[in-house]
């Protein structure tokens, strides 16, 4: 299949990291999509897709803390 985006790369199969918003946190969930060889675009299926909304879901009722990865600091 080619890239609806790019038009040019083809889509495999792949692992990647998919990154859900959550307020000013951010959770990165590993999931398998189809990715774009050419431009990198990910394509997710009906069944990663309700995982991922179920994560995002569970981690804002605070049913699900995953362990922090690393700290972001700001400075005024």
């Amino acid at each position: 299949m080619k890239c609806v985006i790019c038009k040019t790369g083809e889509v495999k199969p792949s692992s990647v990291e998919a990154e859900i918003k959550v307020g000013c946190d951010r959770l990165v969930v590993p999931v398998e999509a189809e990715v774009c060889q050419q431009c990198g675009e990910a394509y997710y299926s009906a069944e990663v897709l309700r995982r991922l909304e179920w994560v995002r879901e569970e981690f804002a009722r605070k049913a699900i803390v995953p362990p922090a990865v690393g700290k972001v600091y700001q400075v005024p």
